[in-house]
């Protein structure tokens, strides 16, 4: 069903109304914060003039997404103001209605949508193209004058303030859209301007244009084989969080590299990635989003994976040896000697390697034999991941440990898997 649009007060209707989208009872202006769970956003969608980070994020093929407007949208030309409800509540609503008033001008008509917890709607022009004034089917808010009259190329504010009631569940709320986002400041911003895009903004506010895509952490450090996850935010230029919006994430260079995932937006606007990877290096990753308008990137950052030792476990060292810039031994006869433990002293079968955890992490524990029967490898890499231990104890044939941090060692030569052969180096950063 496309948009109907009324005058209101004593003028009479200069379209047909559209039956069984009826308002309710009166409705009372509100804040947009009034709607407990509910949020209530305005944007401008303008593709004649097409700008990425300007136009509003989500729109029609996003997930969670009701799109109420011009289809198929690859057919269709939008310059028209926008209304997104977003459901933040723990329950389905049902949207009854929603009517975009500008002055005597309303439009209306756009059929009834159930949002599921987390999803949105959203209702824009049903007509493609561009129409001032009050058209039936455009929505061209932005060239709406006092009375309805076509503002086309007029650049002195016109002091309206648009207004949106939205019903859900029976239940009408009016919202003031004091920025007016909706009508582009009361001008005709294309002509007076240039592109009218505006990113959506929580109604009430002034215009939040532009789109923030920021990746975190800057770096990481991980062991090979563990589990790497970024974070991509999307807000608009005020910080506003836009969720349901569909993320690309690529590691585009490094060991990874053509490595690809999605991820979906939630209520903070974050969309998240993790990997995992089998060899050492660093990468370097990057998100997307897409819309009408082209494509935005974010920041980049970096994943450096370094390895545990070859095949599996891990070398110690003790927490009273985990000094920056210090040295450590973390192979030898001597380890119980060399490693004194806050808790006091290992047993003196320990000689500095474990092979009870496949994926070592802070916080873990791990257990292994005594001596070589350990089976630790024949080499090290020059640059490796060692735990951290505060406590060694052995009950029978089985040693057991804590990991307090895991560092990164640079490592000399000389060592070996006999323990006559120590293994030795200095702390060149911490992991974890």
């Amino acid at each position: 069903m496309e948009d109907g649009l009324r005058r209101r007060g004593p003028r009479v209707a200069i379209v047909g109304a559209f039956a069984g989208l009826v308002l309710g009872s009166l409705a009372t202006v509100v804040p947009a914060s009034a709607s407990s769970g509910i949020a209530v956003f305005v944007g401008y969608a303008d593709s004649l003039r097409a700008d990425v980070a300007n136009f509003p994020t989500p729109w029609a093929g996003s997930p969670n997404t009701v799109f109420r407007g011009c289809a198929p949208v690859s057919a269709c030309v939008f310059d028209a103001g926008a209304v997104r409800i977003v459901n933040n509540s723990s329950a389905t609503v049902t949207v009854d209605a929603v009517a975009v008033h500008v002055d005597t001008c309303t439009f209306t008509g756009w059929t009834p949508a159930t949002l599921a917890p987390g999803a949105d709607l959203i209702v824009t022009q049903t007509a493609s193209g561009e129409a001032p004034g009050c058209v039936a089917g455009q929505m061209d808010t932005s060239d709406i004058g006092p009375g309805g009259s076509s503002y086309v190329g007029v650049c002195t504010p016109d002091g309206l303030v648009p207004t949106v009631d939205v019903t859900i569940n029976g239940q009408t709320q009016s919202y003031s859209d004091a920025g007016r986002v909706l009508n582009t400041g009361g001008l005709d911003t294309g002509t007076c301007i240039g592109n009218e895009s505006i990113q959506w903004t929580v109604i009430g506010g002034a215009p939040c244009k532009g789109s923030l895509l920021a990746l975190a952490p800057p770096s990481q450090t991980l062991g090979v084989g563990m589990t790497a996850t970024v974070h991509a935010t999307f807000t608009n230029s005020c910080g506003q969080p836009l969720s349901d919006v569909a993320v690309g994430f690529a590691v585009t260079a490094g060991p990874n590299s053509g490595r690809t995932g999605t991820g979906v937006s939630d209520a903070n606007g974050v969309a998240t990635f993790s990997y995992s990877s089998a060899s050492t290096g660093t990468d370097t990753l990057r998100a997307t989003v897409a819309n009408l308008a082209g494509t935005l990137t974010s920041n980049s950052v970096t994943v450096t994976w370094v390895a545990f030792a070859p095949g599996g476990g891990g070398f110690v060292i003790s927490d009273l040896k985990d000094v920056a810039g210090g040295p450590v031994y973390w192979w030898g006869a001597q380890w119980w000697k060399q490693d004194h433990l806050s808790s006091g002293l290992a047993p003196a079968s320990f000689k500095g390697f474990e092979n009870g955890n496949a994926s070592p992490w802070c916080g873990q524990t791990w257990t292994t034999r005594p001596g070589n029967s350990s089976k630790p490898p024949k080499t090290v890499p020059s640059v490796m991941a060692v735990l951290v231990t505060s406590h060694v104890t052995q009950k029978g044939p089985v040693i057991t440990g804590d990991i307090v941090h895991i560092v990164l060692v640079q490592t000399n030569r000389g060592y070996s898997a006999n323990p006559g052969h120590i293994g030795i180096g200095t702390i060149i950063g911490t992991i974890c």
